[in-house]
């Protein structure tokens, strides 16, 4: 048991947040037109009238491909009217973030493309298409829409969202900015601070730090760390790569992000138990300010540190911590020990709770016993099932929904089978 992994690394709860709160909709399309209005419109008009009398009851029924083709239609037919304009990108909206709510991320960031282009300057849709491109595995692309929703309408959630995404790439500044900015409008914002002292805290330790970049990594080390140690580093790290994406599959053309610092710093940073020798947060951060573990060991950690990244990024950051330490373990290629025992009311739960105990001989055990969980779901459908389990995950299903969906098993009969082979 050498690292451990920190919850909460991409925004994923965050993200749910905002996808929470926009997928019951907000309508505000303007009322129908009444058919006895006593004024007489023009024939184009009137066509764009019932354009969207006819895509309003779409949309009351759920049909939102028509409603939105019969409200972009309306729109082309009164190119000069906004209301138009604006009924067809809400329309858009709504069907992004019920489709993103669904799982369909890469579908959702084309509703919202959609909708932007006829309200570019809409702060919902343009929150849409950042928290899509989240959801769709590129946290670069939310960027751009992200700040443009931020600049135009102020919102806590987005500058939160913006701030953790900012940090995962290692730019500090315009993380503090953005938590600065929620500080300022909400002074008691207790996430905004937390963030903010994490941030700040780090800021400080790396100040000194050199930077080093490369096409899958970035490497930041002490100024005056020994040179021929931090080529090693990053030759094992390459090899560790090669070993993680043969098992799991390239996941991103996005850099990791490995800080190497002394113990000293680490437990600055990382505020980890004692017995934590690595951690990944959203970047890879290692003691390794002294003599350097043989090449084997080096290699087994960045494994498991890199299959945490991995493993992060195919699930979304929804897989379970027992999940990602079971699975980083078997990565490394451990097996189960022969003698494991487990309580016999021990359940994925307590598991889940075990693997992060402050305690390292429980934790020693909840490692143990994830590792033994993931060898037997990998038995059952090795690697090419494992793949699916994290895509499922990452499309929005549950751990006891995607299960059964991949092993024919419900979580709950297998947590059975695995308490008896256990001794429970």
């Amino acid at each position: 048991m050498a690292s451990t992994i920190r919850h909460g690394l991409l925004p994923a709860v965050l993200v749910a947040v905002l996808v929470a709160g926009a997928v019951a909709g907000r309508w505000s399309a303007r009322p129908p037109v009444e058919p006895d209005r006593p004024t007489p419109l023009p024939v184009m008009a009137t066509d764009a009238t019932a354009l969207t009398e006819q895509a309003l009851r779409l949309y009351a029924a759920g049909q939102f491909a028509s409603a939105c083709a019969r409200f972009a239609e309306a729109a082309d037919g009164a190119p000069a009217n906004a209301a138009r304009r604006a009924d067809a990108g809400r329309c858009f909206e709504t069907w992004g973030w019920r489709t993103l709510a669904g799982g369909r991320a890469d579908e959702a960031a084309l509703l919202f493309k959609q909708g932007l282009a006829l309200t570019p300057d809409d702060p919902a849709l343009l929150r849409g298409a950042g928290v899509a491109s989240v959801h769709a595995g590129r946290p670069g692309d939310a960027l751009g829409p992200l700040e443009a929703a931020a600049r135009i309408e102020p919102d806590a959630q987005v500058r939160l969202l913006l701030a953790r995404l900012y940090d995962n790439r290692d730019e500090p500044d315009l993380a503090v900015g953005h938590l600065r900015a929620v500080i300022a409008a909400e002074p008691a914002h207790e996430e905004a601070h937390r963030l903010l002292d994490k941030v700040e805290r780090e800021r400080r330790v790396e100040s000194g730090f050199a930077r080093e970049a490369g096409r899958h990594f970035v490497v930041k080390y002490r100024t005056g760390a020994n040179p021929a140690a931090r080529r090693l580093v990053v030759a094992a790290l390459e090899a560790a790569r090669e070993r993680v994406v043969w098992q799991l599959g390239s996941v991103t053309d996005e850099p990791v992000i490995l800080i190497l610092y002394d113990r000293e710093q680490f437990d600055t940073v990382a505020g980890a138990h004692p017995w934590v020798t690595g951690l990944f947060d959203g970047k890879i951060r290692l003691p390794l300010g002294g003599r350097l573990p043989r090449r084997p060991e080096l290699v087994r950690l960045l494994v498991h540190e890199y299959a945490h990244a991995v493993i992060h990024h195919r699930s979304r950051g929804r897989a379970p911590r027992w999940l990602h330490e079971g699975l980083a373990q078997a990565l490394e290629g451990r097996v189960p020990a022969t003698s494991l025992a487990a309580s016999g009311r021990l359940t994925l739960d307590a598991l889940e709770a075990l693997v992060s105990d402050a305690d390292p001989v429980r934790a020693h055990a909840g490692y143990e016993i994830a590792l033994f969980v993931v060898a037997d779901l990998l038995e059952r459908g090795g690697m090419a099932s494992m793949r699916t389990l994290l895509g499922r995950l990452g499309a929005g299903h549950t751990i006891e929904t995607a299960t059964p969906a991949v092993y024919g098993w419900r979580l709950a009969e297998l947590e059975s089978q695995w308490r008896r082979q256990l001794g429970g």
